[in-house]
């Protein structure tokens, strides 16, 4: 457990080297364009909704929050395949399954820390918005009061799908890098084991697999995304009745990431060779 500590915090430190940086790039971003759009016209936004600068910086700021999380989300699914493929990783004294939980964990871990930054970073703007544009304080204020009254309305019912939203985003995001790793893994044992006609026949068979899934799990994620938004109706009144279409998509999403967990450490672990040089 000691070296499964150990290594978690190496790989998680190696993974939120370039946060600082990402979120640098996003203020500044976010700046250029309020500036632009206040002085020069370059930008067009309503200006009668976003009237004071800082307003604009704001929603500028926490509109791009969600490409630079998913940028972050990106950057960390390719730093789990090149660690897995590193020669010098694959040397360390741990078992090839640990390494593997290590590395997926590390990286949620250091998606989860950019999050929490982003929050941070969007609530210090919004206490200066607060602070000096009086229509956005007034409607902060109204806002907080219509949630204390709709705190009110809570039920069991309401919990569970609030936090089921939560565990269905986080089951997503585990997802998203037990899929690739599949990917990865897959392709390079076909194509290591198997003669070269035969691993692609395999590959592209296996693709069209997870293409299907793929498209099965879109289809069904009109629940998912009326799950996921429900923070959002309930914060105006609106409230959803979907207990039982989000026990099944928890229940199915947790399956398939079970399912896909079991695969990818067995092909980590008996059919991946890391190679020199990744």
């Amino acid at each position: 457990m000691a070296i499964f500590n150990r290594y978690f915090t190496v790989l998680f430190r190696l993974k939120t080297k370039w946060i600082s940086l990402l979120l640098v790039i996003q203020t500044v971003a976010s700046f250029a364009m309020t500036f632009f759009n206040f002085n020069n016209g370059h930008v067009y936004i309503n200006r009668h909704i976003f009237s004071n600068f800082f307003t604009l910086w704001l929603a500028i700021f926490i509109v791009q929050a969600w490409l630079f999380t998913a940028i972050f989300y990106l950057t960390t699914c390719f730093q789990n395949e090149r660690v897995s493929g590193n020669q010098t990783w694959r040397l360390i004294p741990i078992d090839d399954k640990k390494f593997y939980f290590d590395n997926i964990l590390s990286s949620f871990a250091a998606l989860l820390f950019f999050v929490i930054l982003e929050i941070i970073c969007t609530l210090i703007l919004s206490v200066v918005t607060f602070t000096f544009d009086s229509q956005f304080h007034n409607s902060l204020i109204e806002m907080f009061a219509d949630i204390g009254r709709h705190l009110q309305q809570v039920d069991l019912e309401i919990m569970f799908n609030f936090f089921g939203a939560l565990m269905m985003v986080i089951l997503c995001a585990f997802f998203g890098y037990f899929i690739i790793s599949f990917l990865n893994y897959s392709s390079r044992a076909l194509l290591d084991y198997l003669p070269q006609a035969l691993s692609k026949a395999y590959f592209r068979i296996i693709a069209v697999l997870v293409i299907i899934l793929v498209a099965w799990l879109a289809i069904k994620a009109s629940i998912g995304l009326q799950i996921i938004s429900f923070p959002f109706r309930f914060m105006i009144g609106e409230t959803t009745g979907t207990n039982d279409d989000l026990a099944i998509a928890l229940l199915l999403m947790l399956i398939i990431n079970i399912l896909f967990w079991f695969f990818d450490t067995i092909l980590f672990s008996k059919f991946f060779e890391a190679r020199e040089g990744k």
